[in-house]
């Protein structure tokens, strides 16, 4: 009867990690199960305590935007439990802080230590930090949207930036390359039909009898005695079309990325010192749980 037991409990735990941690029982005076905890109060430029793990942040940004997190962090943030769904060791939380008109909270999630694992029902106790992302109001749209799209960039990697550059410049050349085949063919087609039929409008010459002009028309000129060709490619062309090329993609890259097309002006001293508005108002993010 024991080794049954015994085997039900290993295949428990190798299928459900957290169901072999007694949750009845803390393994230390410094552990305690976050079902228990029923606020977390969160300050700005301080570190959680750490044992298997190395500290983190109590408060940290996470984006969308680098450039929008970097204008403004929160003091404190005040984070409560809301019960849970389906796993009771995956905490619900509601996370408020003071914001400026400008700001809000969007997602937040609590990030704590699991005292043996990351499994581990019971945490260690002051390792919890909060994850939350720093959105722009309609206020802040209008005062700081385009740092917003600048961030877009940013965040990409130089690899990605390389890569659209060099396909950016390959469609230029195709474009350029097909242009200047298109134009040869025109012009041998041209060349062809002139030779077979002695000149553009056939019989024109020999008595004065026919329609046709003087001299036949552009791209050749009519001097006594000799047809010169004319020049079709003028030396600024070749520049023209590849700076015409490059501010095409530009523009393309801006527009099919959602980016706005004004450029991004850097904040100067006085302003980034002078910060947002004044006065704040509070605003709050919802999320989960997740350990490390």
């Amino acid at each position: 009867m024991h080794s049954i037991t015994a085997a039900f409990l290993l295949l428990t735990s190798l299928l459900d990690p957290v169901a072999a941690y007694n949750t009845n029982k803390s393994p230390s005076r410094n552990a305690v199960l976050l079902s228990n905890i029923q606020t977390l109060t969160l300050y700005a430029n301080r570190k959680t305590s750490h044992r298997r793990v190395s500290a983190i942040p109590q408060l940290t940004c996470v984006g969308p935007s680098k450039r929008i997190c970097s204008l403004y962090t929160p003091d404190v943030m005040r984070c409560k439990n809301q019960g849970f769904d389906y796993d009771e060791n995956d905490i619900q939380w509601t996370c408020t802080a003071e914001l400026p008109p400008e700001f809000k909270l969007g997602s937040t999630e609590v990030v704590c230590e699991g005292y043996r694992d990351s499994n581990d029902p019971w945490i260690l106790k002051g390792s919890c930090g909060v994850e939350y992302r720093m959105l722009l109001t309609e206020e802040g749209e209008r005062k700081y949207g385009h740092m917003a799209a600048q961030g877009v960039l940013d965040d990409r990697s130089w690899k990605e930036i390389l890569w659209d550059f060099v396909k950016g410049v390959g469609t230029i050349f195709i474009v350029m390359g097909s242009f200047i085949a298109l134009m040869s063919y025109c012009n041998r087609f041209t060349n062809g039909n002139r030779r077979r039929s002695g000149g553009w409008f056939g019989g024109g010459g020999g008595g004065g009898g026919g329609w046709g002009p003087p001299g036949p028309p552009p791209p050749y000129d009519y001097q006594p005695g000799r047809y010169t060709k004319t020049e079709t490619w003028q030396p600024g062309f070749w520049s023209g079309a590849l700076a015409g090329g490059l501010a095409g993609y530009g523009l393309g890259n801006r527009r099919s990325s959602g980016r706005r097309s004004e450029p991004y002006t850097p904040s100067s001293s006085s302003s980034a010192s002078a910060g947002p508005s004044g006065w704040t108002r509070e605003s709050t993010g919802f999320g989960g749980t997740r350990r490390r």
